[in-house]
């Protein structure tokens, strides 16, 4: 199995868009940062403020993005170099196959949720202080973690529908977009479906745990957030469901295109 992930991670490496992936953990971190330190963020607990700017809101919207776009890339090269068939002979099953790529996505999911935490860091260090370092860099990989198994649901499609870049990084956007939705409008809404939806997408329900984290029982909205408050086990085991059942479905439908 290592052999099969430092093989994927070699078949990355030839690929440009791993560079972007590494600067794009830094390009909300940027922003928030620049925004902080023009007094946008005001000047109570500002590094706070900038470290939940970036995890809570630039980390969930950017890396399930990203995420979707490597798994494309993992799942098409074999289609692109009409390599499967070569893979097949040695042989190695598809299991292997499948789990060595989405091995690769946590990997880069990780090294992703570290950069943004610790990029969030060094924009504490501009504005002049820092703290609970090792707590936020834990939070940060917790939500990274959490986020690449929250994006499986969004690779059976892109296993399932295999037909180009495009199709693939619109579904991928499309799922990111509604996941981002239903975090800013989801405990609002009165319509049962989405109510429904709101529980069980991945992003909405880290969003909640990150109620439980970052907010404080003394600012004046947190009783209006308190029911919605999630505890990390309880996402961690929804998360987890959904990551099984996905696991297990890109492997079936991977399987078929071997036939």
């Amino acid at each position: 199995m290592l052999r099969l992930v430092k093989c994927e991670l070699t078949k990355l490496k030839r690929k440009k868009f791993v560079m972007f992936v590494i600067l794009g953990a830094f390009l909300f971190p940027f922003l928030f940062t620049m925004l902080a330190l023009k007094g946008s963020l005001g000047n109570v607990r500002v590094f706070d403020k900038l470290f939940v700017g970036i995890i809570g809101y630039g980390q969930i919207w950017m890396l399930p993005l990203v995420l979707g776009i490597v798994a494309t890339i993992l799942f098409f090269m074999e289609r692109d170099y009409d390599t499967l068939k070569n893979l097949r002979t040695i042989p190695i099953s598809t299991l292997r196959i499948v789990t060595s790529k989405l091995i690769v996505l946590f990997i880069f999911g990780f090294i992703f949720s570290t950069a943004s935490a610790g990029s969030s860091i060094i924009g504490g260090l501009l504005l002049g202080g820092i703290n609970d370092v090792l707590y936020k860099f834990e939070v940060g990989a917790i939500t990274g973690l959490l986020l690449t198994a929250g994006t499986l649901p969004i690779v059976i499609a892109i296993v399932f529908f295999n037909r180009s870049y495009i199709i693939s990084i619109i579904i991928v956007l499309f799922y990111d977009v509604f996941n981002f939705a239903l975090i800013l409008g989801g405990f609002q809404s009165r319509i049962p479906i989405i109510k429904l939806l709101y529980g069980i997408f991945p992003s909405p329900i880290i969003n909640r745990w990150h109620w439980n984290v970052f907010v404080s029982p003394s600012l004046y909205y947190y009783s209006e957030l308190a029911p919605f408050m999630l505890p990390l086990s309880q996402v961690v085991i929804t998360i987890a469901i959904m990551a099984i059942l996905s696991y297990i479905a890109i492997v079936q439908i991977y399987r078929k295109r071997e036939v």
